[in-house]
């Protein structure tokens, strides 16, 4: 007789066909979901991809089970297919709650010594760190929880008139969100596999800035996609998640998935914004490249006095015409010319906007539109005081002074980069003064909008039609400026490897 108190090890169902040795593809469900979160891949990675979705306890043909849910147990469960399938590679995919457990699991694999996966891929969820909003809904009754589940996840509306599928649903769900709720994040060392995010532009459970979050959890690549969907977007949008994954972590996206897209010159959407964040302290091979800049970029960088600031130049100048050529443009940087934006002529429908702050750079990318973009380090300021009134105005100075200290510094910087953002944007740069504009009284997390006063200058009036996003990048804080109210935001950190690559492609 088996012993109540011993929970027993997860299961896999396997979906689709895949040849002998085919890499493997773990897949943990959103909370109350089962196998069939997961069908809409069950041709998706045919041929391609070993799918296995790892079957919680208390649902699907284990209902009688305890429905207690264990990382421990499906790390340990994983570890042994991989184990069984020798040096064949993997990966895991958790989607929202199931992300949360994914992390869990890989760091649980690494305690073990087991080799970590080729990719973690994390769906609609936010950072470890934050508290999963289903963890605070244990208290709602049935009802309610379901019109939760409609309303805020995107669950489709006939749940109300299904009764036999909540009563499947609304135990295991239940079983989830105390998992949820005990949840405690450890700071431990960050992952050193890649994490690969996917976020919906419409969830309004996770705004797919807060995703940002999960870049801080890995010592290797990031990439955050953004999808035109809700929550649950594998049920809707699942055959662009799945083309991601099969172009394997290394690509940059999903325009990746076919040969009419490889190489150069890969077109960006015009509702796309694509970002990167760069570190130069960890790009040498970029800061010395120095052979690859203009003429008038040469003669620019011999004025620093600092070789720092000389290296940092040279890698901000020499990754902004590599992303550019990427793009199929061949930048004239050094060229006096430039976009209305204020950007960098590319000879393209591209616009570019470019922040840097000590060491750090942000680079965004559109087509058919401007954008700019403002990043500060956080760190301690020189000079505070001058930098507070020169950066705000009288209401923002306002709202400063009435801020604990510990919070002042990171609000400032927000409305910083969003001013400097705006006015990169706008291409007006210095010739507006950021005390003429403001953004007085908006909410941290919410899109900004710059506040002007009646009767300003036209050159000021204009700058209320952009709109500022702010990213949460941990060490420093950034914000991009658009005109348009929604886009899709992608999000890749730089790695010197690949930059290497695309180097030494450029120069042969």
């Amino acid at each position: 007789m088996r012993d109540r108190h011993v929970l027993p090890e997860p299961q896999f169902a396997s979906l689709g066909h895949h040849p002998p040795g085919a890499p493997l593809l773990f897949c943990l469900p959103y909370a109350g979901g089962d196998v069939t979160a997961f069908w809409v891949w069950r041709q998706a990675f045919d041929g391609l991809l070993d799918v296995r979705v790892v079957m919680l306890p208390g649902r699907e043909g284990r209902m009688a089970e305890p429905g207690a849910l264990s990382p421990e147990l499906i790390a340990r469960s994983i570890a042994g297919a991989v184990a069984g399938r020798h040096r064949t590679p993997y990966s895991i995919y958790g989607h929202s709650m199931g992300a949360r457990i994914a992390f869990e699991v890989v760091r649980e694999l690494r305690r073990l010594g087991v080799r970590g996966p080729k990719c973690l891929y994390v769906g609609a969820a936010h950072p470890p760190e934050r508290q999963e909003t289903l963890g605070r809904w244990t208290g709602l009754s049935d009802e309610d929880l379901v019109e939760e589940l409609i309303h805020r996840l995107g669950a489709p509306a006939e749940l109300r008139t299904q009764p036999e599928v909540k009563a499947m649903l609304i135990p295991a769900l239940r079983t989830d969100m105390e998992w949820l709720r005990a949840y405690r994040f450890t700071r431990q060392e960050p992952l050193d596999v890649p994490i690969v995010a996917f976020a919906g532009a419409h969830d309004r459970e996770v705004a797919h800035p807060v995703m940002l979050g999960w870049a801080r959890h890995t010592s290797s690549a990031f990439r955050l996609h953004t999808l035109d969907a809700a929550h649950l977007f594998l049920a809707t949008h699942g055959d662009q998640v799945a083309r991601t994954i099969a172009a394997g972590p290394e690509q940059a996206g999903p325009e990746h998935a076919g040969p009419e897209h490889a190489g150069p010159g890969r077109r960006l959407p015009p509702d796309e914004v694509h970002v990167w964040l760069a570190d130069l302290g960890e790009l040498p091979e970029l800061c010395a490249a120095a052979d690859e800049l203009s003429p008038r970029e040469a003669a620019r960088a011999a004025r620093f006095r600092q070789e720092e600031h000389r290296r940092w130049f040279t890698g901000r100048s020499v990754l902004l015409r590599r992303l550019l050529r990427e793009h199929g443009a061949e930048p004239g940087i050094g060229d006096p010319r430039a976009r209305p934006g204020g950007g960098p002529h590319s000879g393209t429908g591209l616009a570019c906007g470019l922040g840097h702050s000590g060491g750090l750079v942000l680079v965004a990318l559109t087509a058919g539109q401007e954008v700019g973009t403002g990043i500060g380090r956080l760190r301690p300021l020189a000079d505070e005081r001058a930098f507070f009134e020169g950066a705000l105005d009288e209401r923002e100075r306002e709202e400063f002074a009435a801020l604990p200290e510990e919070l002042r510094l990171h609000s400032a910087l927000r409305t910083w980069t969003a001013k400097e953002a705006v006015l990169k944007a706008a291409g007006d740069g210095p010739r507006v003064d950021q005390g003429l504009f403001g953004f007085a009284g908006q909410r941290a997390g919410a899109t900004w909008v710059p506040e002007v006063a009646p009767g300003a200058a036209p050159e000021v009036a204009r700058l209320a039609e952009w709109r500022v996003t702010h990213l949460p990048l941990g060490r420093a804080i950034a914000a991009i400026a658009v005109r348009a109210p929604r886009y899709l935001l992608r999000f890749e950190t730089v790695r010197q490897g690949r930059l290497v690559r695309q180097g030494v492609e450029a120069a042969g």
